[in-house]
């Protein structure tokens, strides 16, 4: 969950560091830092805190040297100190490392290394990397050689940069179930644990791939195999632009990404029509059928599970990706398994995805980043085409989800259905002039301790995610359910003035959501309808267009999301970063 930074150059690079630093703060982050390297000595300035405060505080910016790496930190082994931020370093400070992931085994390592008289200075498991580094660096006086052989010796999870006190002219990095990516530039090369921390400076890349480790000078890079031996691989050209990540006139990015969606759904539906085809091949031809994701992605796959169920006679599960590997007993040859992911380096999709290949089953992707590790080790794989997603709270990557999720289903259906984006386009366009009601609602409602939000069917998952939006950004607690679940407990926490919100579009479930409205409102409850239909029974109504029924959840989630934004607001939290949270849960 952490944002890895590194550049070597022929200028100072501790401005460039900086930037690449804001650039990651939206993965979520307690603690940030620096290092660099100038005139044979190692500096490092860390502490606690957003980017800026640590930057008021330490002055990172001022760093000299050629070379250098920094970090922004999310706390798993150590509390959040300024101690336990990174960069870290070895005895003496002849290393240093700033690491993503989880090494699993530091306890042991940490223990054989104190024997020997290292001695630590922070609670992590990525201090344990540095003085493995260091004793390897020590016997073989090869940076290559000794990362190589370090790397060999941790288990678990890690994407690295590291640098040496006496060799200012290289850096290295190395990586195995985290993502590491090098930045190929002009004299300056970069290694990073996310594109946009240097696309400002160059959109060459190249996606190291596990356990491969790169040795990176201001002239070029060299990639090893585990095995040493020299890996040949071109620069690739990513697409997004230094634009896409700004803010524009928008307070947050949150809220900038939420109004993108009239334009983002239409360049989700852009797609090859070989690849949705072979989705659909895929699917048809499926013994067994899971569709895996967490979080917002996985309320996504419920909406295709739900279509590919009810329309296309298709049996398929819905399974959060942490909970896969317990379903396995029905995982094998024949078997296909669907994974959505907006960052494609989830730890846990990842996860689910090494288990299922392993048992021979298929893997198809749905995922925002070409060059993801979830893109490159599927079968096949469609994008997203949203652009880069700031915000921690997915917004316009669910409504591009269930676009792209649509297509599929549409073409296993044989390709009954119209695309209808520019149908889509301007129903969300609509959808969003609920802005000010939602105002007025988060006025009333913002100190109430528990929101509910209800629906039936095709519309039950976008309930869920009302519920998990409203929790992300505004902190307060949230459920989500099916309607008709409303008497098996929910019904007894309703107290006169809880506010529910109610999803119910008109159609087949339409009736009986209004039924469950007046069970609640009898009890006291105040109704929020969520419709293309008004009715008495609620007490605030917001209208959203009339739609094909598969682009309901779309532009239903709309209100939604703009409920959470703006409650997060009044509330005073920070809705791009909210609280313990990560954008791309790269640790399990």
């Amino acid at each position: 969950m952490c944002g890895i930074v590194g550049c070597v150059a022929e200028e100072p690079v501790a401005g460039v560091l900086l930037e690449g630093l804001r650039r990651v703060e939206y993965r979520g982050y307690d603690s940030a830092g620096m290092a660099t390297i100038e005139g044979g000595a190692l500096e490092v300035r860390k502490g606690v805190g957003r980017v800026s405060e640590i930057e008021e505080r330490r002055k990172m910016s001022a760093m000299a040297g050629t070379i250098g790496m920094a970090h922004t930190r999310w706390a798993t082994h150590g509390r959040v100190t300024d101690e336990n931020a990174h960069p870290h370093t070895s005895c003496g400070e002849l290393v240093a490392v700033v690491h993503n992931g989880i090494v699993e085994n530091y306890g042991q390592l940490k223990k054989g290394l104190a024997s020997r008289g290292h001695r630590f200075r922070s609670e992590t498991d990525t201090e344990v990397i540095a003085h493995v580094v260091e004793e390897e660096y020590r016997r073989s006086k090869d940076p290559l050689r000794a990362t190589l052989s370090a790397t060999k010796k941790l288990k678990g999870q890690y994407a690295i940069a590291v640098m040496f006190q006496d060799r200012p002219d290289l850096m290295v990095g190395a990586r195995k179930d985290a993502p590491l990516i090098v930045g190929v530039g002009e004299k300056k090369m970069f290694l990073a644990s996310d594109v946009l921390a240097f696309i400002g400076h160059t959109d060459r890349t190249i996606f190291l791939d596990n356990r491969e480790v790169a040795v990176l000078t201001k002239d070029g890079v060299k990639i090893v195999g585990p095995d040493g031996r020299s890996v040949k691989r071109r620069p690739t050209q990513v697409a997004w632009e230094l634009s896409d990540v700004s803010k524009s006139d928008f307070a947050h990015y949150t809220l900038k990404e939420i109004n993108e969606q009239p334009q983002t759904v239409v360049s989700a539906s852009i797609q090859e029509t070989e690849r949705v085809e072979a989705f659909a091949r895929a699917i048809r031809k499926a013994k067994t059928l899971y569709i895996t994701a967490s979080g917002t992605s996985y309320h996504a796959g419920l909406l295709m599970k739900f279509r590919l169920n009810k329309e296309a006679r298709i049996r398929a599960e819905a399974v959060v990706a942490g909970e896969l590997k317990e379903h396995a007993g029905f995982l094998g040859r024949g078997s296909v398994v669907i994974a959505f992911s907006q960052s494609g380096e989830t730890a846990d999709v990842l996860e689910a995805v090494k288990e299922a290949k392993k048992l021979g089953a298929k893997v198809y992707s749905i995922v925002n980043a070409a060059g993801s590790t979830l893109a490159r080790e599927s079968d096949g794989f469609m994008l997203l085409n949203c652009g880069p997603e700031v915000g921690v709270a997915a917004t316009k990557s669910f409504t591009a989800q269930v676009v792209v999720a649509n297509l599929v289903v549409d073409a296993v259906l044989g390709g009954r259905h119209s695309n209808g984006s520019k149908e889509l386009s301007e129903a969300v366009t609509e959808a969003l002039k609920c802005d000010g009601q939602v105002r007025d609602l988060v006025k009333e409602y913002m100190d109430r301790p528990d929101f509910y939000f209800v629906a039936r069917g095709y519309e039950s998952p976008v309930a869920l995610e009302g519920a998990l939006k409203l929790k992300e950004l505004s902190y307060i607690h949230a459920e989500g359910m099916a309607a008709s679940e409303l008497k098996h407990g929910t019904l007894a926490l309703i107290e006169k003035g809880t506010p529910v919100v109610v999803l119910n579009p008109t159609g087949g479930t339409h009736a009986d959501s209004l039924s469950s409205a007046e069970e609640l409102k009898a009890r006291g409850a105040d109704v929020i309808g969520i419709s293309d239909a008004a009715d008495d029974v609620y007490r605030r109504f917001i209208r959203v267009p009339k739609v094909q029924p598969k682009f309901t959840p779309i532009v239903e989630v709309i209100p939604l999301q703009l409920l959470a934004y703006h409650a997060a607001v009044a509330r005073k939290n920070d809705p791009d970063y909210p609280r313990n949270l990560a954008k791309s849960v790269t640790v399990k």
